[in-house]
């Protein structure tokens, strides 16, 4: 029933290819972002909002299309973009009688760099001081994350008490006033946009990018395809989704993947569960497979992680230069697909080193 939830968890992801040579190879980029919603010990109040509702169509994708498509630019931003947002921007602050001066940060949708200043300064704010990034040159445009992550973005820098102008776009627009309350200073220090943007590894060369988008036809690989189980992953979907150890409760040892004896005191069943994604870690020793592994980046690293706190991991390193590893190396692990299988996609937990 409506209103009944105490917690909603919303999330938001895009993973678009666009066209070779394209405006939108330049502008587009992958993305994603989760924000918690709830009616007590919040960071971030929602004080009021506005909204319109629009048929107006500026991408898409048919369910059968591989690549998205569009009209002619000059109507797409002036009769859509600039149109709907000015409208919904402009709305909101006439409805609640308030100017651009009222909000110590402002978060609006940003089609493109140049039409995301224009849009600024139609509605009256400061783009140097107010606006927030649009993450357009880090990240590129993120599509149905990208609102989101802006954000998040501008969450990370909040101060108790700062009002918040928050506008995204989409069959319309909306706009919301946020307030930030002292709680804001405790999710700060979270996996968001900041620890992403300082651990991410540019591409090496443009075949790599087409070879990861899978774009362009390759040679067979000559080896077994890759194999899945619906009954496996369910078994151990603690393990592959939320990375779940365990740890002796006799001895403090902690595993990965869970067993039923301890490897250090062998101690049976006796164990309570720990989670590990968030740990960090040392490479204790690690191999470069060139030859018996499919892998779109080789060679294919496998490494054994010593745990931040006791422990240790057994997995495969991903966003690293081969020519950089060395045995001590500091890691953490991040949430990756591994292959596709029996028509299933399979997800696990990989390491990558700290960049920071």
């Amino acid at each position: 029933m409506l209103g009944s939830a105490n917690n909603a968890l919303v999330v938001a992801a895009d993973c678009r290819i666009p066209p070779p040579n394209s405006e939108f190879e330049r502008l587009f980029g992958d993305g994603a972002a989760a924000l918690l919603f709830g009616n007590s010990d919040l960071a971030v109040e929602i004080e009021s909002n506005y909204s319109i509702n629009s048929e107006f169509m500026d991408i898409w994708r048919n369910e059968d299309d591989t690549l998205p498509q569009t009209w002619e630019d000059r109507f797409v931003i002036t009769k859509g973009y600039i149109g709907h947002m000015q409208e919904t921007g402009s709305g909101l602050l006439k409805k609640y009688t308030l100017t651009p001066k009222d909000f110590d940060k402002v978060v609006l949708y940003a089609w493109d760099a140049r039409r995301h200043h224009e849009l600024a300064r139609r509605l009256g704010f400061d783009f140097d001081t107010q606006v927030q990034d649009s993450l357009l040159l880090s990240i590129g445009h993120t599509g149905t994350a990208s609102a989101m992550m802006m954000l998040i973005a501008a969450l990370e820098e909040a101060k108790p008490g700062d009002r918040i102008l928050f506008a995204n776009y989409g069959d319309g627009a909306d706009a919301y006033i946020l307030r930030a309350t002292e709680l804001i200073e405790k999710v700060k220090d979270r996996r968001g946009v900041k620890k992403h943007l300082v651990s991410k590894a540019m591409i090496p060369s443009y075949g790599k990018y087409l070879t990861f988008r899978n774009m362009m036809q390759w040679e067979v690989q000559r080896e077994p395809p890759p194999y899945a189980a619906l009954t496996m992953s369910w078994r151990d979907r603690d393990m592959i989704l939320t990375c779940e150890g365990q740890k002796c409760r006799h001895c403090d040892t902690v595993q990965f993947p869970k067993q039923r004896v301890c490897t250090w005191c062998q101690a049976k069943d006796e164990f309570d569960d720990v989670l590990l994604a968030d740990k960090r870690g040392t490479v204790f020793t690690y191999s470069l497979d060139y030859l018996t592994t499919v892998t779109p980046d080789p060679p294919n690293i496998i490494a054994v992680i010593n745990l931040d706190g006791g422990g240790r991991m057994y997995t495969t390193m991903t966003d690293r230069d081969p020519e950089k590893l060395t045995p001590d190396m500091r890691v953490e692990f991040t949430f990756r697909k591994l292959h596709d299988s029996q028509g299933m996609h399979n997800y696990f937990w990989r390491c990558r080193p700290i960049r920071v």
